[in-house]
């Protein structure tokens, strides 16, 4: 049997993720910090090589996990890369024992996203002073995502040459590798190329008194992309001028963008390829959250309801 230490076993299994399994700089770095964190505890036992690994160690790992109160969502989530990381192992030959079978997914809890309503959506992107650069760029930015209902990390990696505003289209990079092309409404046109007028101005450098040649679509006041972590900053600012009391991320804009489709009557497939989910079971969450919507406004119109 072969044998490999521990930080050794990872590196050889994030390149087979990524010559092998094609994955994106996303899930690479996901499944690498949870293997990370495993192996970061176990060495603290003393071990050091992946021969040494044991049913045993890895039961002590996971009752430390239950200790950490993770949600279970994350829970989920590191299962399944511990399930991933050490079925490549024993393919490899790399233990002596199997592991994966004492791995038994604890079980998904159905949870309900957040989202703003309508009206909240029009507070949020109406509220946007664009009298300045920054406030141009952030109600285009806030425009985009909820026009195009893309992930944060598909408008983090929007690129210039992408944006084709003569058919109201942006071609995003998303999950599993793939490009898909999203959509812009009137607004979100108008706004953006608002923004693009001005563009330049985020990319000139004071320093060096030249343009940063960066092909992002949207760029910080250094002239660098505009990170994920950034358009939290923006929107939480916004929410908090708006008075809108919610715990609300970039990624719920596009839950409501979904939400908001469903309730005026779009179909269930149609809001899957929109979203560039492959399985529509991932989709039809957005259809408990308006059933939800439902239950509630039947609770609080009907007039025998309260009796």
């Amino acid at each position: 049997m072969i044998t490999f230490k521990l930080e050794e076993s990872l590196d050889f299994y994030i390149r087979h993720l990524k010559f092998e399994k094609n994955l994106t700089e996303n899930s690479i770095n996901s499944y690498r910090k949870d293997i990370y964190h495993f192996i970061n505890f176990i060495k603290k036992n003393n071990i050091e090589d992946v021969s040494q690994l044991s049913l045993e160690i890895f039961r002590k790992y996971l009752k430390y996990l239950d200790s950490c109160k993770y949600a279970n969502r994350t829970i989920i989530r590191k299962y399944s890369s511990f399930a991933n990381y050490f079925k490549f192992l024993e393919n490899n030959n790399f233990l002596k024992i199997q592991l994966t079978q004492l791995i038994v997914t604890p079980k998904k809890h159905h949870r309900f996203y957040s989202f703003l309503t309508q009206s909240e959506i029009k507070l949020l992107i109406e509220s946007i002073d664009t009298t300045t650069n920054l406030g141009k760029r952030n109600r285009a930015l806030i425009e985009v995502i909820y026009s195009t209902g893309a992930r944060v990390s598909e408008v983090e990696g929007m690129t210039l040459k992408a944006v084709n505003l003569e058919n109201n289209e942006i071609e995003v990079f998303g999950k599993g590798r793939k490009y898909r092309v999203v959509y812009l409404n009137q607004s979100a046109c108008k706004h953006l190329k608002k923004y693009l007028d001005i563009r330049n101005e985020f990319s000139f450098s004071s320093k060096t008194q030249n343009y940063r040649q960066d092909n992002s679509l949207f760029l910080n006041k250094f002239g660098n992309k505009l990170t994920v972590r950034g358009m939290r900053k923006i929107l939480k600012k916004y929410l908090d001028e708006c008075g809108i009391n919610k715990k609300i991320s970039p990624h719920d804009i596009r839950h409501s963008f979904a939400t908001h489709l469903l309730q005026e009557g779009a179909g269930i497939r149609e809001i899957q390829e929109l979203l560039g989910h492959e399985n529509i079971s991932t989709t039809q969450i957005y259809t408990h959250l308006n059933l939800k919507k439902l239950k509630s406004d039947y609770d609080k119109f009907h007039p025998r309801a309260k009796q």
